[in-house]
């Protein structure tokens, strides 16, 4: 076995670790996701949809200039290093159909996608390592060399967290996929001394498997996020509902159903909600809720404050679509029986009655015991 085939199978028995560890690891993904809702800005929003675009054209580039360094002169060892990166593509592709995890941008009752692994990561890290053997295997000089390096891994560090900005993957998705995208380009000498045979049973078998993942969802391997909730909630309310009318304060009106399901639009910047908590311990509180588009989907900067009681939480600049929200008020705030969150909604554009009428569209308020 080869240096770099057991660095390979070191990073792929470290992908695995992760996924079977999953479950403990979820307090990091939740610590994580909360901290990006308090500091995500609007101009961050929308610029950090340029990164992948940027990523993608400096390995290009990057590429190229090895290629145009010499690589050119091993026709047989780029022809090889692509069809490997369309192989690890095509598994990635498995993976996502076999794998069924929510995304930081997807809520229980609407999901945009399996989270693992991160198709954007994994492929970048793939081009990034094939850019890095063609350097290796080229006359660059030390300065050169090492600056190729970190370029490539600058690059797969982007990309991974413009995948967390963007709220399309968890901190443990983007790291099981660096580890992934490593693993296949580094061990492409254990793929490249399997039999024909092997690799031809193995391709066709995936692409059955593939097929039959997709038709059969309940095949399908779950795996937990930090918005799967299997414990009781303390306190619910349900927007758009005639139970929920008696809770709020302010102006409401009850919207027409969307694919989430009832909700409720806030009528005025400052409103409020009631709910009874039959616990005094720590708690995390979930929001769903959107905020107002135009009639081409197009919004202004929206950002809400959230108080819970007399302790108020830090802004959130609200994202595109409905979006979970996840404050911890601390110990104390919340206590047994009667407490009142109110939302304080700042809307950077004139809106009008296709927007409903309203600043933000609310689906529900959910109380759950710490973990």
């Amino acid at each position: 076995m080869s240096r770099s085939e057991a660095v390979a199978l070191s990073v792929f028995s470290a992908a695995l670790l992760i996924v079977f560890s999953l479950r403990w690891l979820l307090p990091l993904d939740e610590t994580v996701y909360q901290w990006l809702q308090f500091h995500r800005t609007c101009a961050l929003e929308s610029s950090v949809r340029w990164i992948d675009p940027v990523v993608r054209g400096i390995l290009l580039t990057l590429i190229a200039c090895a290629l145009a360094a010499g690589g050119w002169r091993q026709p047989w060892l780029l022809l090889g290093l692509v069809l490997l990166f369309l192989a690890g593509s095509g598994a990635v592709e498995l993976l996502k159909t076999a794998v069924e995890r929510l995304r930081p941008n997807s809520t229980p009752a609407m999901i945009s996608g399996n989270s693992f692994p991160s198709g954007h990561t994994t492929g970048t890290t793939m081009a990034a390592l094939i850019g890095v053997v063609l350097i290796h295997r080229g006359n660059w000089r030390p300065w050169q060399r090492w600056a190729g390096y970190t370029l490539a891994a600058a690059c797969v560090a982007a990309q991974a967290i413009a995948r967390l900005l963007t709220g399309s993957h968890w901190l443990s998705d983007v790291i099981a996929s660096v580890l992934l995208g490593t693993g296949w380009i580094l061990g492409a000498g254990w793929l490249r001394r399997l039999p024909r045979s092997v690799m031809a049973a193995g391709l066709t078998v995936a692409c059955l498997a593939f097929f039959l993942f997709d038709d059969v969802p309940g095949l399908r391997l779950r795996l937990p996020s930090a918005l799967d909730e299997r414990r009781s909630s303390l306190a619910s309310v349900e927007f758009g509902t005639s139970e929920a009318h008696a809770l709020l304060e302010g102006e409401w009106a009850d919207g027409p159903p969307e694919p989430i399901g009832p909700v409720a639009w806030a009528m005025s910047r400052e409103v409020g909600v009631r709910f009874r908590d039959a616990s005094d311990d720590l708690a995390l509180l979930k929001v769903a809720l959107r905020p107002a588009t135009g009639p081409r989907g197009e919004r202004g900067c929206a950002h809400v404050v959230i108080a819970v009681n007399e302790w108020v939480a830090p802004e959130i600049c609200l994202t595109r679509g409905w979006r979970e929200y996840h404050l911890e008020p601390p110990s104390g705030v919340l206590r047994r029986g009667e407490n009142t969150v109110r939302f304080q909604i700042v809307v950077d554009r004139v809106l009008t009655q296709d927007d409903g009428g309203g600043f933000a569209a609310f689906r529900y308020l959910r109380l759950y015991p710490k973990a």
